[in-house]
């Protein structure tokens, strides 16, 4: 058996009924699994899953959600007024990044931090640093599920070294957008985000760029590296927030390259965007239907959720779709700002290498930047 498995085995041994999932790259296969052997919920932010989580308890089930130490902190509150304050139970499968052979930085602190953090809350966990301590999952998600309480299990990766779990491959779903608000308006993936970043990068030169973190940023540093890019290393779901922040202080142009997953987990950050509406910002939503950079798990967007309609309904007025270079550099001049595309690509990630800049070498080069007089 392997130890995705034994965890899975372990969790339906106490009960546990129903899974809430955020994924991780480094708990891609028990992700997988969870996904099958429970009643799931794709989650778009963390704090979400703590109130589905209270609704399920409520109704009888014993949830189990699944997270990394990053997503953590997006839940202290709804924990302890929610979970904590009504004794509803919850054990929590922390993915612990940061601690173990981890080399993004941004996970770091979090990773040092979530341990005190629990124990501040009153939360009782494990800390589970190899395979053979995997026995001690059992326990504590049976106090949560017994005792009413909120508890946790925190997942060193060192437990998936030489794993036996292989999980099957995911094709490329085919997708297509049609006018649900905008007549012949009609989108078929056709390019990967690195290819259409690759074909708008002269659009890109000479702005303020601020990208969404992991493969999305690393795959802009190779294409287009300028020092007015602000690369993202931690903090999902910020890149709009950050983009906008500039564009309030700044004349110069700021665009933002989003995803599909980040705006979804914090989606009313669209709302402030209208409601302040910049004249110099653009938001660039590459939406590849998929967690690209941790395993394409598949995102909301794929069956459901249309970015477009919601930037639209948010008020961003000059929003629209486009699946094919041209139709992205022509919306990035049309109309007013701020603007809104809604870019439909193909999942799949480059293979390009890390980016070689520490977070104040990032901050500084866009400082700089942003102080320069034109």
């Amino acid at each position: 058996m392997s130890p995705e498995e034994e965890v899975v085995a372990l969790l339906k041994e106490s009960g546990a009924n129903i899974a809430l999932t955020l994924p991780c790259d480094r708990v891609k296969a028990l992700h997988y699994l969870l996904t099958r052997e429970f009643m799931h919920v794709p989650l778009t932010r963390e704090e979400e899953g703590v109130g589905i989580a209270a609704g399920a308890a409520l109704a009888g089930l014993k949830p189990v959600m699944l997270v990394q130490t990053s997503g953590v902190g997006n839940m202290l509150n709804a924990l302890a007024s929610l979970t904590k304050l009504y004794g509803l139970p919850l054990f929590l499968l922390i993915s612990w990044r940061g601690i173990y052979r981890e080399d993004i930085v941004a996970q770091k602190p979090m990773g040092k931090y979530v341990p005190e953090l629990l124990r501040a809350l009153e939360v009782e966990f494990v800390e589970v640093e190899d395979r053979d301590d995997l026995s001690g999952i059992a326990g504590v998600a049976s106090v949560a599920f017994d005792a009413n309480r909120v508890t946790a299990a925190l997942l060193s990766p060192r437990i998936w070294e030489g794993s036996e779990f292989r999980m099957p491959s995911r094709g490329s779903a085919e997708r297509t957008l049609s006018a649900r608000t905008f007549e012949g308006d009609e989108a078929i993936a056709r390019y990967t985000r690195f290819e259409i970043l690759a074909a708008i990068k002269d659009e890109l030169s000479g702005k303020v760029v601020v990208c969404n973190l992991g493969v999305p940023s690393r795959e802009l540093y190779h294409v287009l590296h300028q020092r007015s890019n602000f690369y993202m290393l931690g903090s999902m779901g910020m890149a709009t927030p950050i983009g906008l922040g500039i564009a309030l202080g700044t004349q110069k142009e700021v665009v933002v390259i989003d995803g599909d997953g980040s705006l979804l987990m914090n989606a009313g950050c669209l709302a402030t965007v209208a409601e302040l509406s910049p004249r110099n910002l653009t938001i660039l939503a590459m939406d590849n239907a998929a967690y690209g950079s941790t395993g394409n798990q598949p995102s909301a967007t794929l069956r459901s959720a249309d970015l477009a309609m919601l930037a639209r309904a948010m008020g961003i007025e000059n929003t629209s779709r486009a699946s094919v270079p041209e139709e992205v550099v022509h919306a990035m001049h049309s109309g007013r700002a701020p603007r809104f595309v809604h870019v439909v690509v193909k999942p799949g990630n480059a293979r390009v290498g890390n980016i070689p800049l520490s977070p104040e070498e990032i901050r500084r080069n866009v400082e700089g930047f942003l102080r320069d007089e034109d």
